[in-house]
């Protein structure tokens, strides 16, 4: 069988940046037009996007981490992913715990516990499901990939943030003296509206689009590994609208980072492969 590459993804590829450029055209003119129609921060909708849209990234650090853990050959590597997988969990844990514990003195007690429980069931699970061998370094490249991928995809963005110092539309004073459109590069003024992290943490899902790389049958998901993720995170982009934390120009930048950061991804992963294999 022909091997899967990013050229049978080539349809959504385009429609993605041809989408984004276009997004940036208009919010060129009408960023804060759009934001002043759309802003209803008590929608219920837009706030549980807010407490949750930056889930993929956290449980894609937690997966990659249990992966190599189960993966590793060497016994010493196998024990220290385990470390870094306890440690995901409580990262995840303190996220959730940030939201669903927010009046909590104990908030990040809560945070620990309720990480280390997640890890420590994650790695007994993995313990008991068999992978292939013929996965094995698959699977390894695609978490190591799948971690450098949300850290260059983060600091990228929290870089971005730092150097156009873009205020939010919920921090405007009346008037709205203090907006600038996306083209303006303030330099470090403490605000950190451009670009937006929610929906660069929620891009991390299109490492869905991996799925038909590693497996056969998954390529007759091919689709909706490129769709469900692309729903996803405009879902969240447009709740972070309605919540006033972001301008479309903001987060359509957060998502094409992290989707770019994917595909770079992709296509490390189908170059190291053939390498990996040999080793």
């Amino acid at each position: 069988m022909k091997p899967f590459s990013l050229k049978n993804y080539r349809i959504g590829i385009v429609l993605f940046y041809v989408l984004a450029a276009a997004a940036m055209a208009v919010a060129a003119g009408y960023d804060l037009n759009i934001e002043i129609a759309v802003n209803a921060p008590g929608d219920f909708v837009a706030n549980w996007f807010a407490d949750t849209g930056e889930a993929p990234l956290y449980l894609l650090v937690l997966s990659a981490c249990g992966v190599l853990a189960k993966c590793m050959k060497n016994r010493w590597l196998k024990g220290l992913f385990a470390v870094f997988t306890l440690g995901a969990g409580v990262y995840l844990g303190d996220y959730a715990a940030r939201r669903l514990f927010a009046a909590s003195d104990l908030r990040f007690g809560y945070g620990v516990l309720y990480g280390l429980g997640v890890a420590a069931l994650f790695l007994m699970a993995l313990y008991f499901i068999h992978v292939p061998e013929r996965l094995e370094k698959p699977l390894v490249l695609i978490a190591l990939i799948g971690l450098c991928g949300c850290a260059v995809s983060s600091g990228i963005i929290n870089l971005m943030k730092a150097v156009w110092g873009r205020v939010r539309f919920r921090d405007l004073a009346d008037g709205y003296d203090a907006f600038t459109a996306w083209y303006v590069i303030n330099g470090n003024t403490g605000a950190h509206s451009f670009p937006s992290g929610h929906t660069g943490s929620a891009g991390m899902s299109y490492f869905l689009m991996f799925l038909p790389f590693v497996s056969e049958k998954g390529r007759q998901y091919s689709f909706l590994c490129f769709a469900a993720p692309f729903v996803y995170t405009v879902a969240v982009a447009a709740t972070r609208l309605v919540m006033g934390a972001h301008y479309l120009s903001d987060v359509t930048v957060g998502g094409t980072v992290a989707f770019t950061c994917v595909l770079v991804s992709l296509e490390a992963y189908r170059k190291l492969l053939g390498r990996v294999a040999k080793t």
